[in-house]
C-alpha cells in the first residue's frame, strides 16, 4: 500500500514546519504544488523531500487541487492543507486502515484546535482518503468538494482517525483579514452559482466571524431556501434556531427549532435551542427533558462536535437542576461539561 499526501500552498513556510514532519514519516510521497510562495515555503518542503510543482492561481482552489492530483503515485491519496495536523498515532491508524480497506472513499474528522494543540472538542467529518485512478476530482472554486468520475458528489465511511486543524489560531488581525477575503470570494461564488445553498451557507459562516449575527441570518436563510431538505439546507436551518435564540428572538427560534425537529427528528441542536427557551421561560422540567433527550441521541458520524452533542446538554441540564435547587444533580452534569470544555 502506498499513500500520497497531496497539498495545494502559498505562503506556507511556519505551517509547514510544524506539520510536515510528522507527515513525512507515515507517507510515501508528499505532493505540493506551489501557487506562487515567496516566502520558504519551497526550501521546508523540499527538507522533507516533497516533489514541488508549481501551479499560477486562478481564484479556483477545486483547479489547484485536481492539479496536485496528476503526480500522485500512490494507492491511496490524502488531500491536506498546510494547517492540517495529523501525529503520529493518527498517521499510523491511517496507514493500518488503509491497508486492508476495501471501500474507495473515507472520511476523516476534522477537529478545530489551537496552534499546536490536539483538542477534540468541534470538529466536523470530510471526505480526505480516496483510492487513486478511479477519477476522483475536486469541484466547486472554494470549499472543493471531492465528486466521482460522473460529477457527482461522493460520500465515504468514517474512520476513527483525527486531523487538527489550526488554520482558525492565526491572531485577531490574519484571521479577520482571512475572514474578508473568504467573503468576498464567495460572494464572488455566488454571483457565478445563484442557486447553490452551499456558498450562500459558507458565506454566512464567515459573515458571522467577521460582522456578526444579524448579518450572517439572510444568507443562512437563504441556503435554508435554496436546500430544503438537503443536509446543507438542515445545518442552514439550525444556524438560524440557534443564531434566532443569540439575538434573543425566542417566538422565532421557538418556531424554527420546533420546524428542525420535524424535519430531522434526532437534531441534537434543535433540542440544545428549545432547552434553552425552556430555561430562559422557567420550564425547568421541560428543559430537562429536552437535554435529556439530545444527550441520549447518537450523534451522526458526520457530527463530532462534542461541544454540541455533549458539553451543551450538560450545561443546561446543570443549570436547570441549579435553578429547581437540586445541587447535586447540578453539580454532576456540570462537572460532565467541563470535561468536554477542558475548564
Amino acid at each position: 500500500m502506498k499513500l500520497s499526501a497531496c497539498l495545494i500552498v502559498k505562503n506556507e513556510e511556519a505551517m509547514l514546519a510544524k506539520t510536515l514532519p510528522s507527515l513525512h514519516k507515515y507517507v510515501d510521497e508528499i505532493i505540493l504544488v506551489d501557487t506562487g510562495s515567496t516566502d520558504q515555503t519551497i526550501k521546508i518542503a523540499e527538507q522533507y523531500n516533497a516533489k514541488i510543482y508549481h501551479f499560477k492561481w486562478v481564484n479556483d482552489f477545486a483547479a489547484a487541487r485536481n492539479e496536485s492530483l496528476k503526480y500522485a503515485t500512490g494507492n491511496w491519496i490524502l488531500w491536506i492543507d498546510a494547517d492540517e495536523y495529523l501525529p503520529a498515532e493518527e498517521l499510523q491508524k491511517l496507514r493500518d486502515h488503509l491497508s486492508q480497506a476495501n471501500g474507495q472513499v473515507y472520511k476523516l474528522s476534522l477537529f478545530e484546535s489551537k496552534l499546536g494543540t490536539c483538542e477534540k472538542k468541534q470538529g466536523y467529518a470530510r471526505e480526505k482518503v480516496f483510492r487513486n485512478g478511479l477519477g476522483y476530482y475536486f469541484l466547486r472554486p472554494i470549499n472543493e468538494q471531492l465528486a466521482d468520475k460522473c460529477g457527482k458528489l461522493v460520500q465515504g465511511e468514517l474512520l476513527p482517525v483525527a486531523i487538527y486543524h489550526w488554520g482558525k489560531d492565526l491572531g485577531e488581525a490574519r484571521m479577520k483579514e482571512k475572514r474578508a477575503k473568504y467573503v468576498e470570494l464567495y460572494t464572488k461564488a455566488i454571483s457565478e452559482n445563484p442557486r447553490d445553498p452551499y456558498f450562500y451557507f459558507l458565506l454566512g459562516n464567515r459573515v458571522e466571524e467577521l460582522s456578526g449575527l444579524a448579518e450572517a441570518l439572510p444568507h443562512y436563510v437563504k441556503a435554508y431556501e435554496l436546500g430544503c431538505q438537503t443536509t446543507i439546507g438542515i445545518r442552514a436551518l439550525t444556524k438560524q434556531a440557534e443564531i434566532l435564540f443569540k439575538l434573543k428572538r425566542l417566538p422565532e427560534a421557538l418556531i424554527t427549532a420546533q420546524q428542525l425537529i420535524a424535519l430531522d427528528s434526532q437534531n441534537i441542536s434543535a433540542r440544545n435551542v428549545l432547552a434553552s427557551i425552556c430555561l430562559v421561560t422557567g420550564q425547568l422540567d421541560e428543559a430537562i427533558k429536552l437535554s435529556t433527550e439530545a444527550l441520549a441521541i447518537k450523534a451522526s458520524e458526520n457530527n463530532v462536535d462534542l461541544v454540541t452533542t455533549k458539553a451543551l446538554p450538560n450545561f443546561l441540564l446543570g443549570r436547570a437542576y441549579e435553578l429547581k435547587g437540586e445541587k447535586t444533580q447540578a453539580a454532576e452534569h456540570y462537572k460532565l461539561y467541563h470535561e468536554v470544555v477542558g475548564q
